[in-house]
């Protein structure tokens, strides 16, 4: 998944792409991934196709690009999607599921590897753009909103749920997901079943400060190009976690601070967590 600090890196390297440059074709090679907004592909066609692009927005993990005539299109990457620039009539690859031309500038390529896909697009009314993307307006983006410390911690005590399940709560706070809730919680030396209400201020404080280092920190690992800021470059060819994770994908591994083996610990059917059975507390 496209979490929070890769989906900056892909609004800032839209931004830079792509502000001024007009829709000139549109291809949709699965119409579900149109169906949350189009009822069929000639519509999201139609909708896109000679719009002028104004402006790049984010919300946690979702890109908003502003069109002209007060339009937005909204792209989700889903569980595993990802967006490629490409030259200007290439051939889709068999994983994609949208492609967009511009007038100049060459094509973006919305793929994704499964019959069954979990990205979305469409355009919308900009003025009901977040709300068409069911992004809830008491959430927390950790990256846009910045709040200080203390309100952070008054949203804490206020959620009062485990750690781990509170920061992938999309309801609560936006854009991060399994990778980077194992790698704050990790940073922060919080377990994942302890409660936000329970938090000291010292541990309020460790949070807040290992939220915003791992955000910017991935930030950087993730790259600065549509190309770089992929889901695949939390893995490398063999599998492994990325070197610049601590946690995530380490099973096994020594804990990097103190040694301890890594364990995984599933809390739902379908969430598992990293940690270090040791020094989170």
């Amino acid at each position: 998944m496209i979490e929070l600090p890769e989906a900056e890196v892909l609004r800032k390297d839209l931004e830079r792409e792509l502000m001024g440059r007009r829709v000139a074709s549109v291809g949709v090679h699965h119409p579900g991934v149109v169906k949350p907004w189009h009822r069929d592909r000639p519509g999201f066609v139609k909708a896109l196709t000679d719009r002028k692009v104004v402006g790049v927005r984010r919300r946690g993990r979702l890109l908003f690009i502003d069109l002209d005539d007060d339009l937005t299109w909204i792209i989700d990457a889903g569980e595993h999607g990802a967006l490629h620039r490409e030259a200007a009539g290439a051939a889709p690859g068999a994983d994609a599921k949208v492609t967009v031309e511009f007038t100049t500038g060459g094509a973006l390529h919305l793929s994704e590897a499964t019959s069954k896909p979990t990205v979305r697009t469409g355009v919308v009314a900009t003025e009901d753009a977040f709300e068409s993307a069911d992004v809830s307006r008491d959430a927390l983006d950790p990256l846009d909103d910045n709040p200080t410390w203390m309100e952070f911690g008054r949203y804490l005590a206020a959620a009062d749920q485990p750690l781990r399940l509170l920061l992938v709560d999309q309801r609560r706070i936006l854009g991060l997901g399994a990778v980077y809730a194992d790698e704050i919680l990790w940073e922060a030396g919080l377990r994942h079943d302890r409660s936000s209400a329970s938090l000291s201020t010292q541990e309020v404080r460790r949070l807040y400060r290992a939220t915003q280092e791992v955000i910017v920190a991935a930030m950087k690992a993730a790259g600065s190009s549509l190309e770089d800021a992929e889901p695949e470059a939390m893995i490398d060819d063999e599998g492994e976690a990325a070197e610049h994770l601590r946690v995530f994908g380490r099973e096994g591994l020594p804990c990097p601070r103190c040694r301890t083996p890594i364990e995984r610990t599933r809390l739902k059917k379908t969430i598992q967590t990293y940690h270090c059975p040791r020094c989170m507390i």
